[in-house]
């Protein structure tokens, strides 16, 4: 069995990967450092691909590097991904019935079990996690905004996109056709997720309900909702209290095999994090499609 150890550096704060680097220091091991967005893919796939020996890919850093190292090898056999999060979100982890902070002991990790977990695929790109449109991009595109300002972390820059997303990006027109049937809304919407996970945005629990062995989309939309309805119900959908809730029951969930979003216009949706501009998007399920190292 071979492992290789790709560190992302610039994941997460106080130089976190010194952790896992210590751990591995004497152990069998291959280890690369990411030097650009979309390296890990192709460390991850070059790598794979060097022999027919099983390996295991350990991509350590946060959901991105996550995602990376899963586009690189999830296509390929004899090998599984170890997500290791020192990343500042760190989402794709909380889905599992382990304790997050088990992913960072490395002998866990190289003793531990591989389980095979379901993709989305969108417009040929994939995701581990969640895809979203919406609300999300909005507070996603406005978060590097807010990191440059001195003194602010990470957690503390996401809530602030919030609050000024509140006022700025409430009003979201894009239609939704799910297993070939066209849902019926009115209005606009305030954000859609379609989930393979159930945590985003650094703990939020979008999906309670979502598995990621299923074979389906867990799919969740909001219609827009004034300033202080949005504030009343945030600390609820923080907890993953928002699904069959009889005083939330303006928001529309359901599990499908296939989601589209169409819109007249241009839309961000995010991938894991990610922000991309669309027409339309059609999100797919990958069943089963890639193994995951579950700490021992």
């Amino acid at each position: 069995m071979r492992h290789l150890f790709i560190i992302n550096k610039h994941a997460g704060k106080n130089d976190r990967y010194k952790t896992i680097e210590e751990q591995t220091l004497g152990l069998n091991i291959d280890v690369a450092y990411t030097e650009y967005r979309g390296h890990a893919t192709e460390l991850a796939r070059e790598y794979v691909k060097q022999s027919d020996e099983p390996a295991v890919i350990y991509a350590c850093g946060g959901d991105g590097t996550v995602n990376e190292v899963i586009r690189g090898v999830y296509d390929l056999e004899n090998c599984s991904v170890a997500p290791v999060p020192i990343g500042s979100g760190n989402d794709f982890v909380r889905s599992f019935d382990v304790k997050s902070e088990d992913f960072l002991d490395v002998k866990k990790l190289m003793q531990g079990e591989d389980v095979a977990v379901d993709l989305l695929k969108c417009n040929n790109r994939i995701s581990d996690n969640s895809i979203s449109v919406g609300f999300d991009c909005m507070v996603a595109n406005n978060v590097d905004k807010f990191k440059k300002w001195k003194l602010i972390s990470s957690s503390f820059a996401y809530k602030l996109s919030i609050f000024y997303c509140l006022f700025m990006g409430r009003r979201h027109n894009f239609s939704v056709i799910a297993d070939g049937k066209k849902l019926e809304r009115k209005g606009t919407y305030l954000l859609s997720i379609c989930a393979k996970g159930k945590y985003y945005g650094g703990g939020i629990k979008c999906a309670p309900l979502a598995d990621n062995a299923d074979g389906k989309i867990d799919f969740l939309s909001v219609p827009t909702v004034g300033v202080l309805k949005f504030i009343s119900l945030l600390p609820t959908f923080v907890k993953g209290g928002h699904i069959n809730n009889p005083k939330l029951d303006f928001i529309y969930h359901d599990k499908f095999s296939e989601v589209e979003y169409i819109s007249d216009e241009p839309f961000d949706i995010g991938f894991d994090g990610e922000i991309f501009s669309v027409t339309n998007a059609k999100i797919s399920v990958l069943p089963k499609a890639v193994k995951i190292r579950i700490p021992r």
